[in-house]
């Protein structure tokens, strides 16, 4: 049977193609010879920095365009650095994509020095939620944070807004373990070192970024496991969920505060100011480099886990993180201000 199309739908459908030919016909023509800076917000040496570098090596071919990009590592302050740098000096035209430290979603709210707000960021999506861990070197004489309550045990991290800092203090916080975090290591890579030399007893770390960085530590048993929090691994069946920990109602609202840059992951994107357009360019990149063989083979190679979000799903976790009572910010702020 023949479909009857009325002449003036036929030109509306004619006229909507041919604008949106002409529109990825003029961002083709912005990106041809440009090169795009993906922003790794740590140094080399960890898995954060793997991600940014792994999309830097195959986004640009799927771009309208195909022009180069390239990694550009901007360390610092849990992340802030990086995000600080995007709504501030970077260019705004869809030439810098970055990578959101995870931890740095809640810094405008529970930290100091950030200067952008992540519910204005345009989100391009994710390329991992990742489950992470409390590790202590097999040498500890230690299993669970029950266990720690005895004597100081010193982890290793990166800023005070970082991952690696919040996490241990906060669940030192229910459980009364006796933790300090010393901060100021530049990378995971340099943790993990200094974890080996015995500087360091133990570090909060994602559980995947063991496996791609120091897949020897799981094989041969070189680490324990006291802590997880964020989705589950089958790995870490018998590892005591931070929730376990978090008993009254203020305290699991707290939890869930720190649970979600484990919601978000990997996760990439642009300013505020970049052109519609060209960000919608971008997501259809992102989506088609998440699907390439090419990506996945590499992802494959290096260990890389892949467990894939959409920018809406971003977007609503970081809009009701965002709807959090103040009060409860300012708690966590309190508690996670270093002593």
């Amino acid at each position: 049977m023949k479909r009857y199309v009325p002449a003036a739908g036929l030109a509306a459908c004619l006229v909507a193609s041919g604008a949106a030919l002409a529109q990825s016909g003029a961002v083709a023509d912005f990106y041809k010879d440009q090169t795009v800076h993906v922003i790794a917000p740590s140094g080399a040496g960890g898995s954060i920095y793997q991600y940014a570098l792994t999309v830097s090596n195959h986004l640009g071919r799927h771009i309208p365009g195909s022009p180069t990009s390239i990694v550009q590592s901007r360390p610092g302050g849990g992340g802030v650095t990086a995000a600080n740098y995007v709504v501030k000096a970077g260019a705004k035209d869809g030439t810098v994509v970055a990578e959101l430290h995870p931890q740095s979603l809640l810094t405008p709210a529970t930290g100091k020095g950030a200067v952008y707000d992540p519910r204005a960021f345009q989100w391009l999506g994710s390329v991992a939620v990742r489950t992470y861990v409390g590790a202590v070197w097999h040498t500890v004489d230690a299993r669970t944070l029950e266990d720690m309550k005895d004597k100081e045990y010193v982890f290793g991290g990166s800023g005070v807004a970082s991952a690696s800092y919040q996490y241990p203090m906060f669940l030192a916080h229910l459980t009364g373990a006796r933790i300090r975090v010393i901060p100021g290591y530049k990378s995971g890579g340099e943790t993990n070192l200094a974890m080996e030399r015995g500087e360091v007893q133990g570090r909060g770390n994602y559980y995947e970024g063991f496996l791609t960085t120091n897949p020897d530590w799981i094989r041969d048993k070189k680490v324990k496991f006291v802590f997880k929090l964020g989705p589950e691994h089958p790995d870490l069946a018998d590892v005591p969920a931070g929730s376990r920990y978090a008993r009254t109602p203020r305290q699991q609202q707290m939890l869930r505060v720190l649970e979600a840059p484990l919601a978000i992951g990997q996760a990439f994107y642009v300013a505020p100011e970049v052109p519609k357009e060209r960000v919608a360019a971008l997501r259809e990149a992102f989506r088609k480099m998440l699907a390439d063989p090419q990506f996945l083979a590499e992802t494959v190679k290096i260990k890389l886990y892949v467990n894939p979000r959409e920018p809406e799903q971003i977007a609503d976790v970081v809009a009701k993180v965002y709807e959090t009572p103040k009060e409860i910010f300012a708690e966590l702020k309190a508690l996670l201000a270093p002593k």
